[in-house]
């Protein structure tokens, strides 16, 4: 398989999902047993936009940080694994460059409301909201206009439903403001699942997620981060 087909590939989800989703597009084989859609110990009770709105923005880093990961990528006898390199920039500004071995690299940037892509193929196959790349470092994204937003309390977690216009739901589990993971249902099953795994000081320190409908897994590791001076502006538009 030839590099930029590689990196295309796992850096892709098809098109047409709804907000998170997407987190499932990028996916894992061999679960025996699907994940339960988790519900709250009492009744989900209904949250307004704003409020929601300003959790999520909480999760945005308040300032620039570059991320050195490992990442790898399994679909059912297809598997590529490699290095990269992340550049976050707020409050919406996200750069993935990843190196697969032997065969090649890629490069996906969301910069406000304009994506790019090298090679060009990756940029149509990924979704408009974006969110799943910002999720996979514990980043919650403003749902599109017209989702429902509940809450509901859970053991030592705190869970957010999102219901989409579509019906599709997510349900996100937090702490505080700590996203934790999110499982997505589409007509009453649930197709996938992203679990976040953070360290000492509570930054994401891997992000597993698993498509249950493709059999598909993208692990990324973190394994280095620092803060950083402002990016370049000419790293966020195409070459």
């Amino acid at each position: 398989m030839g590099g930029s087909s590689i990196a295309a590939r796992f850096l892709a989800a098809p098109p047409g999902r709804s907000y998170l989703a997407v987190l499932l597009m990028v996916i894992a084989a061999g679960c025996a047993r699907p994940p339960v859609l988790p519900a709250p110990v009492g009744a989900w009770t209904p949250v307004s936009e704003a409020s929601f709105a300003a959790m999520a923005d909480r999760t945005v880093p308040s300032a620039a940080q570059l991320l050195r990961v490992r990442w790898s990528y399994l679909d059912g006898d297809r598997e590529a694994n490699g290095r990269g390199a992340v550049r976050l920039a707020p409050p919406d500004s996200l750069r993935l460059d990843v190196a697969v071995p032997v065969v090649g690299r890629a490069t996906l940037v969301l910069a406000g409301g304009t994506t790019w892509a090298q090679p060009d193929e990756v940029v149509d196959a990924v979704p408009r909201s974006r969110a799943v790349l910002w999720a996979l470092f514990g980043i919650i994204r403003r749902p599109q206009g017209g989702t429902r937003i509940e809450a509901g309390e859970a053991a030592d977690r705190r869970l957010y439903r999102l219901t989409d216009p579509d019906g599709g739901v997510t349900v996100l589990e937090c702490r505080g403001d700590t996203l934790l993971g999110a499982t997505v249902s589409a007509a009453g099953r649930v197709v996938g699942r992203l679990a976040l795994t953070r360290d000492a000081s509570g930054a994401v320190a891997k992000a597993d997620a698993r498509d249950l409908e493709r059999g598909m897994r993208f692990v990324v590791e973190v394994e280095h981060r620092e803060a950083s001076e402002p990016f370049p502006a000419d790293i966020w538009r195409r070459p």
